[in-house]
């Protein structure tokens, strides 16, 4: 896929979507492993800003159009919230993935189930997404 967007407009974007929403991805805080996490995370959420799929709102917010999922709407990933926890702590202790497509689910005011049938490429970017806001 050809890239619409510049990197550097791609990481400035990204730059104004963590401070529109407070998020902590200070380097100087995080050990080796979650270093590792977070430029894999920010890595796939600049190529999708770059190919144009992911695109910052006003707000801030992260909107996301799925690209190889069929019948997918524009995700919008709307500034987390306490009910994003406790949407986790209904899951049992072992349902990882579970409690991860339940606070997907809260954080953009869409059903669980939505994530559960996204194709694996669209689904990265959704849960790096997420992953950010919770971390």
């Amino acid at each position: 896929m050809n890239n619409v967007v510049a990197e550097e407009v791609a990481q400035a974007e990204f730059t104004r979507f963590v401070e529109a929403m407070d998020l902590d991805v200070e380097p100087s805080g995080m050990d080796e492993d979650d270093l590792k996490g977070f430029n894999q995370q920010k890595s796939r959420i600049i190529s999708a800003m770059q190919s144009g799929s992911l695109v910052v709102s006003d707000k801030g917010e992260p909107i996301y159009t799925p690209q190889r999922t069929n019948d997918a709407q524009a995700i919008t990933f709307y500034e987390a919230t306490g009910s994003a926890l406790m949407a986790m702590d209904r899951k049992k202790k072992t349902e990882d993935i579970g409690k991860l497509y339940a606070a997907m689910g809260e954080i953009t005011k869409t059903h669980a189930n939505v994530f559960s049938k996204m194709k694996m490429s669209d689904l990265k970017i959704c849960m790096a997404v997420t992953t950010l806001f919770l971390g």
